[in-house]
C-alpha cells in the first residue's frame, strides 16, 4: 500500500511495574533495563512479522534515555497512538486532484467532471502522462489565466516532479481565486521541498529515479534504477498500463523521507504520483527493496488505469511483488469466515489506514487470498482483460465473496 504512517510523540508509557525493555522481540532477548510503570515512550518504528506486534521504543527512565523493544501489550496508550497516525496526513494524486475541483463548481468526478481542456488534461495526469498535460496547459495559459487550468498545471508538474513549477503554477492558481484546500496543498509541498535532499538523478528506459547521493552510492542506485525498470516492464506488461511517459521514484534518506511524507521510521515506501521509498545510508539493492519497489509500482500502473478498491490495489501489489499469503492468517481468515465476520470485499473500504492493526492485517490477507482467487479463475490474461472492463468487476466481486465464504 505503501501507507502513510505518522510518527507522532504521544503520551505513551510503559503499562506495568517490571516489564523488560530488551534487545530484541523475542523473550529470551537480552533484558537491557527493568522499567516501571508510567515510563515515558517514544515510538519508533513497529517490525512487521511478529505475532505479537513489537515495537522499538526510546525510554525515559531514571533521568536516563535508553532505546529497545517491547511488545504491544507492554505499552500504555497505543491505540491513541495508532489512532493519532491513521489520522495523520497522506498527500497522493487522489489527494491532489481533489483540491484542484475543490476550485471548480463542476461534479468531483475525475476527470469526467472537468469539461474541456481541463478534463483532458486531468485525463493525461491520471492516466500517467503529465508531460503531455502540462504542454496542452501551457499552450491554453498564454492565451488566458485560468485558475483551475494554473491548478491543473500545477499538478501535471508535481508529478513530472518538478515541485518548483508545480508552487509557481499553484501560488498563481490562489492569486486569482482563493482555495482553501489548495492553500493547504502548497504548504504541505512547501515542507516536502524543504526536507527533500534528494537531488541526484539517473534516467532508466521506463522510470526516472532520484535519489540523495548522501544515502545512497551511485553504483547501488544504478542497480536500484536496474530494478526498477525491469519490474516496470514485467507489472505494465501484465496489467496494461504502458505509457510513452517515465514515471518517477525517489530514493531518500529515512529521516528525510518522514520529513516529506509525514511518514514513520517503519513505513517501507508510498506511491503518492511518484514512488517513494526510504533507505538506510549505504544501503545497498536488496531483495526486500525490489519487493517495495515491486509493490509500489503496481500501485502507479493501476493509478493509471482508474480508480480500483483497496483490497483489488493490495492484492495485485501483493501478489505481483511476490507476497504469499501466510498459513496462519489464511486459517484465521477461514474461521472468521465461519463465523461470518468477515465483510464482503466492497465493503473492506478505501481508506485502510483507519483500520487498527488487526483488522488491516485481515483485510491484506483478504485482499492476497482474493487476488489469488481471481488469478486462479481468470490467470493473467484475465485479470488483464478485467483491468481493461471495469464494469465487470462488481459480479466477479461478488463471485470472489462466495468462493471465500462471505
Amino acid at each position: 500500500m505503501g501507507a502513510v504512517l505518522g510518527l507522532v510523540f504521544l503520551a505513551v508509557s510503559v503499562k506495568q511495574d517490571g516489564t523488560h525493555l530488551r534487545a530484541g522481540c523475542a523473550a529470551e532477548e537480552e533484558s537491557l533495563a527493568t522499567l516501571a510503570s508510567g515510563a515515558q515512550i517514544t515510538i519508533r518504528y513497529a517490525l512487521s512479522g511478529e505475532s505479537v506486534p513489537c515495537y522499538k521504543v526510546t525510554v525515559q527512565s531514571s533521568g536516563k534515555s535508553m532505546e529497545g523493544y517491547l511488545s504491544s501489550s507492554e505499552i500504555e496508550g497505543l491505540d491513541d497512538f495508532e489512532q493519532e497516525r491513521r489520522d495523520a496526513a497522506r498527500l497522493d494524486i487522489n489527494q491532489v486532484m481533489s483540491a484542484i475541483r475543490a476550485s471548480t463548481p463542476m461534479p468531483a468526478t475525475a476527470p469526467e467532471g472537468m469539461k474541456g481542456i481541463a478534463g483532458e488534461a486531468a485525463q493525461f495526469i491520471q492516466s500517467g502522462q503529465p508531460a503531455r498535460a502540462l504542454e496542452m496547459l501551457q499552450a491554453e495559459l498564454r492565451r488566458r489565466k485560468d485558475p483551475v487550468l494554473l491548478a491543473l498545471a500545477g499538478v501535471a508538474a508535481w508529478k513530472a516532479d518538478d515541485t518548483r513549477h508545480a508552487l509557481e503554477y499553484w501560488r498563481g492558481s490562489l492569486d486569482l481565486k482563493p482555495n482553501p484546500e489548495l492553500e493547504v496543498l502548497v504548504r504541505r509541498v512547501e515542507r516536502e521541498a524543504k526536507s527533500d535532499q534528494s537531488a541526484d538523478k539517473l534516467v532508466g528506459t521506463r522510470v526516472v529515479l532520484r535519489y540523495d547521493s548522501a544515502a545512497v552510492k551511485t553504483d547501488a542506485a544504478r542497480e536500484m534504477l536496474g530494478a526498477l525498470d525491469e519490474d516496470y516492464s514485467r507489472i505494465s506488461q501484465q496489467l496494461g498500463c504502458v505509457v510513452d511517459e517515465k514515471i518517477v521514484a525517489i530514493v531518500q534518506s529515512q529521516d528525510a523521507y518522514r520529513k516529506t511524507t509525514n511518514a514513520a521510521e517503519w513505513s517501507g515506501g508510498q506511491f503518492d504520483g511518484r514512488i517513494r521509498v526510504p533507505v538506510i545510508a549505504g544501503q545497498a539493492m536488496n531483495a526486500e527493496m525490489r519487493r517495495v519497489f515491486a509493490h509500489e509500482t503496481v500501485h502507479a500502473c493501476l493509478s493509471m488505469l482508474g480508480r480500483w478498491p483497496a483490497w483489488l490495489q493490495e492484492g495485485l501489489a501483493q501478489k505481483l511483488s511476490g507476497d504469499r499469503l501466510r498459513p496462519a492468517v489464511s486459517q484465521e481468515i477461514a474461521q472468521m469466515a465461519r463465523e461470518h465476520k468477515l465483510p464482503k470485499l466492497e465493503n473492506i473500504g478505501q481508506d485502510w489506514s483507519r483500520l487498527d492493526s488487526d483488522h488491516a492485517l485481515i483485510a491484506y490477507g483478504l485482499s492476497l487470498a482474493a487476488v489469488d482467487a481471481l488469478y486462479e479463475n481468470f490467470h493473467a490474461d484475465g485479470v488483464g482483460n478485467l483491468l481493461r472492463s471495469p464494469e465487470r468487476l462488481a459480479g466477479i466481486t461478488a463471485e470472489l465473496d462466495k468462493r471465500l465464504g462471505l
